[in-house]
């Protein structure tokens, strides 16, 4: 709950230096300025398949391989966690505004904060490393990471969206899988487990790597962009720099959210598997005493 407080404090501050400050909206003008493909794009038919029907199919079939996995407990407490998580996104978009601070350039006024796309697809993507059986939840989180960072990345090249509005998403995501994981934990159907995949270490530092990675380039490429807007003072500039830094801003949130999930269920387990487990060892040792216990043994 600690880490649900956490990012609910950060998703705030993104929202108010993005949104209400003439830095931040100058900044993600640019952006939008510099990423500006046609219709036909690859990247926009990527993002045409995110729709209620694909979301639905998605989570019935997160349902279904956490039924299978853990039981109906998980199956269900990935469901929730993915429709509460799209739809809190859906309604903060709708019901926080957007000021315009800037006299004159490129000027976006629609409630794009936070993305919805990028919602659905860290929040499914999350949802499935809950779900999915513990001897696959290492192997698992980079085809997530690929798959939430893609589709970040996507919004931004594709004009669809700023880059704070993808950091939002990630953020409100990371919420829902903190207060899902706390509250399974609580009522003891998430359990520590006796063993764990020796990938886990393997694959967390490759998410760090990556987080670490495209955080240092957003600042440096950021700071780029800034300094280029600063220089000529042009409204109607667009460095390159702009959208690098809001791709980067977009992958790195993506992979934190991924990260941050693979953590909060580092060494846990479906406590359904944990009694099972349980019971076989015990069942075991009680038949070896007794054999052990037995004449001429």
């Amino acid at each position: 709950m600690g880490v649900a407080a956490v990012c609910g404090v950060l998703l705030v501050a993104v929202y108010a230096l993005a949104v209400w400050t003439v830095p931040g909206q100058r900044f993600e003008d640019a952006v939008l300025r510099a990423s500006w493909p046609d219709r036909e794009s690859a990247v926009v038919t990527v993002l045409d398949t995110i729709s209620i029907g694909s979301l639905a199919l998605a989570s019935g079939l997160v349902g279904w391989i956490g039924h299978r996995a853990g039981g109906r407990a998980i199956a269900i407490a990935a469901v929730l966690m993915i429709f509460a998580t799209v739809t809190t996104t859906e309604l903060l978009q709708a019901v926080l505004p957007r000021p315009i601070l800037l006299a004159h350039g490129f000027r976006r006024e629609d409630r794009s904060f936070p993305s919805g796309h990028t919602a659905v697809a860290t929040a499914v993507l999350c949802g499935l490393l809950l779900a999915v059986p513990v001897r696959w939840r290492s192997w698992t989180a980079l085809p997530v990471l690929l798959g939430s960072a893609g589709i970040g990345a996507a919004t931004v090249t594709a004009g669809w969206h700023r880059p704070s509005d993808t950091v939002g998403s990630a953020l409100i995501v990371m919420i829902g899988v903190s207060v899902t994981v706390g509250l399974l934990r609580r009522r003891g159907l998430l359990v520590p487990l006796t063993q764990t995949s020796d990938g886990g270490r393997i694959v967390g530092g490759i998410l760090g790597i990556v987080v670490t990675a495209s955080a240092t380039i957003a600042v440096f490429a950021g700071h780029k962009a800034a300094a280029a807007l600063d220089l000529t003072g042009d409204p109607d500039l667009a460095p390159p720099s702009a959208v690098v830094a809001g791709r980067a801003l977009a992958i790195a949130a993506a992979g934190t959210a991924t990260l941050t999930t693979f953590l909060l269920l580092r060494g846990l387990g479906p406590a359904r598997r944990a009694r099972t487990r349980t019971f076989n060892d015990r069942e075991a040792q009680s038949v070896s005493e007794r054999l052990a216990s037995e004449p001429g043994a």
